[in-house]
């Protein structure tokens, strides 16, 4: 007569700790991934750095909140589903909506001030800001008498 397995308790606690580990692990992805980040693309030229998002999806126009602190540009902006009908039973729903923020750091001097920001036909959000050059500049040597 073949025995039964013997219940190991140490076993059965580290297979518990794996499923744990992977279930918290796919939850970091999920949360991670997709809509939660601002995707962009930024580049100078001509004394003009300009910042483009990728088109984002419901996105509400009047949220969209831009600053610049010291060398930090912080956009935050929020998005919302397009209304569907209250009889609706979602078979498949990928796209994430709520608040979005993204903090990006400068490696050349802006002018704030004069900073620009539209949204395309696309829904794409371009910030232009024109490189700051008063801090560059030639220094004057003064002769040593």
């Amino acid at each position: 007569m073949a025995q039964e397995p013997r219940f190991d308790p140490m076993r059965e606690i580290q297979n518990l700790g794996e499923q744990i580990t992977k279930q918290i692990e796919k939850g970091i992805r999920t949360v991670t991934s997709g809509s939660e980040s601002l995707h962009l693309d930024m580049y100078e030229a001509d004394g003009i750095v300009t910042i483009s998002s990728q088109p984002i999806d419901g996105l509400v126009k009047e949220s969209i909140e831009i600053s610049l602190e010291s060398n930090v540009l912080t956009i935050s902006v929020r998005t919302e589903p397009e209304p569907t009908p209250t009889s609706a039973r979602y078979l498949l729903q990928e796209r994430r909506f709520g608040p979005l923020s993204r903090d990006l750091e400068l490696s050349i001097p802006v002018k704030g001030q004069e900073a620009r920001a539209k949204v395309d036909g696309g829904n794409r959000l371009i910030i232009t800001l024109p490189v700051d050059d008063s801090i560059y500049g030639n220094i004057t040597v003064t002769p040593v008498e």
